[in-house]
């Protein structure tokens, strides 16, 4: 008995001191775990501190949108945000073509801080005490646009398809540009989608894709028209507005030249005397009476391999001594870039136009930009015909420089012989592109900024925010006997 009660005590106290050991074990892990989480709670304040010393008032500002985000009112738009997605490997976020749309709160509560922040500059970061932005309370958009905003191209924070969404046009300014409407159309029942063609930006190739790898057709009549436009997925293509305006050039220029007889109401006919039109600006063509006398430039017989051949001008950079650079000054100058003479100098947001009578952009789902065109058409493919899709028909027809269909040739005037403010000029010419497309200006149009700016406001009849050019192009203030050459 004695032994069994010593041998239970024993028992007793191994078992006591086991547990002691489980108890300093349990407390010392818990010692460990809370020395850690102090220190990683004094790791991540230490951070912040420091991202708020760094980002300083910006971040307050930031803090403040958000903290008031409730109390924004904002003004519901008429404007459609469709969903897109991101695609332009050359696009910067805020010029971005196919970035994810934003929700209606989400695109207005970003144009709100961008205003306010505007304002801030335009006042030198102090606010007028009567100024919207004052009050304890973000105001609504029609409270920040009470007075117009002017603003640098490309410089919003949406994408290009919010930006277009945005858009006004005026109907009266841009009348001869908004005759015809959107122009034709590729439709695909098959894929319920729908692709807008703007001459000069793919349109030759968007057409070759949609026939060929969609099945798609180019509707004739107003009900088949009206049910291509009814589609669930309506994509269009634009291009930055200097490079374009170069092609819209030289596709005008022979296609309207004297000697072109095809469709082209200023083509003179050596049998028939009496010519109905005449060419607006007939110095294009001086002492062009062919189209070989016109190549004789930019392919001069001195710089041929063979003289009598004219075979390695087709595609052979130009040779020209700055005669057709010259012509090009001189056109841009006198142009008013609100007269068209040829559909392929239209600008390209009017072809995207759901009314001509109020401005107002049609229900685009996808906009794309032709400086990646065919890795777009990828994208394209895969979405509506399936990761397998493979263009073997457009990868057997694809053409020199990239193009799948429709002409590549070079230039057949000397570009770098374009002076900086004809190019500053064009940039007015094409302001409507670049600011409702939120293209940014190139370099040679940067210095001239402040004349070339967009403005926006608010329509308070239709509810809704409206971008469009700060400055409108007209007749330039030169008189032709006093016409200037830029210094080459």
């Amino acid at each position: 008995k004695d032994n069994r009660e010593g041998i239970m005590v024993a028992i007793n106290q191994q078992q006591n001191n086991q547990n002691g050991r489980n108890s300093c074990l349990t407390c010392n892990t818990s010692k460990i775990f809370i020395s850690l989480l102090i220190l990683a709670s004094a790791l991540l304040w230490t951070s912040i501190l420091l991202a708020a010393h760094l980002t300083g008032d910006d971040n307050h500002h930031n803090q403040f949108i958000q903290q008031q985000h409730e109390e924004i009112v904002l003004e519901k738009s008429d404007f459609v945000r469709s969903s897109s997605r991101h695609g332009g490997q050359n696009q910067q976020p805020s010029h971005a073509v196919n970035s994810p749309s934003l929700n209606v709160g989400d695109d207005d509560l970003l144009l709100a801080n961008w205003i306010i922040k505007q304002r801030s500059v335009i006042n030198n970061g102090n606010d007028d005490a009567d100024s919207p932005q004052s009050s304890t309370i973000t105001p609504s958009l029609s409270n920040l646009l009470s007075t117009p905003l002017n603003f640098t191209p490309g410089s919003l924070p949406l994408t290009q398809l919010s930006t277009l969404q945005h858009c006004h046009v005026d109907p009266q300014i841009y009348r001869n540009h908004l005759k015809g409407g959107i122009g034709q159309l590729s439709y695909s029942k098959k894929y319920n989608l729908a692709y807008i063609l703007i001459p000069k930006s793919g349109s030759s190739t968007g057409r070759y894709m949609m026939k060929t790898e969609f099945d798609a057709v180019e509707p004739r009549g107003n009900k088949a028209v009206k049910e291509a436009m009814n589609a669930d997925n309506i994509i269009a293509f634009v291009r930055e507005p200097l490079s374009r305006f170069y092609s819209q050039y030289d596709e005008a220029y022979v296609r309207t030249a004297p000697w072109h007889n095809t469709q082209n109401p200023y083509y003179v006919d050596p049998n028939n005397p009496q010519q109905t039109s005449v060419h607006p600006f007939p110095f294009l063509y001086e002492n062009f009476h062919s189209y070989h006398d016109y190549e004789d430039v930019f392919c001069p017989p001195s710089t041929r391999r063979n003289p009598n051949s004219r075979r390695e001008c087709l595609f052979r950079p130009t040779k020209e001594d700055g005669t057709l650079a010259k012509r090009l000054d001189r056109f841009v100058l006198e142009y008013d870039g609100r007269t068209p003479y040829d559909v392929h100098l239209i600008l390209q947001v009017p072809k995207l136009l759901s009314k001509n009578s109020d401005g107002t952009s049609i229900k685009i789902t996808e906009l794309y930009n032709t400086t990646n065109a065919e890795h777009d058409w990828q994208l394209i493919a895969k979405k509506y015909i399936g990761q397998h899709a493979k263009f073997t028909k457009a990868d057997d027809a694809k053409k020199s420089g990239g193009v799948i269909e429709g002409r590549s040739y070079p230039r057949r005037f000397d570009k770098s012989l374009v002076g900086k403010d004809t190019e500053r000029r064009i940039c007015l010419l094409a302001l409507l592109d670049y600011c409702c497309l939120n293209f940014p200006l190139p370099s040679s149009c940067e210095e001239e900024a402040k004349g070339l700016s967009c403005t926006m406001d608010y329509d308070e009849e239709r509810g809704a925010v409206r971008v469009q050019p700060g400055v409108f192009p007209d007749v330039a203030r030169v008189k032709l006997s006093e016409v200037w050459i830029p210094k080459r």
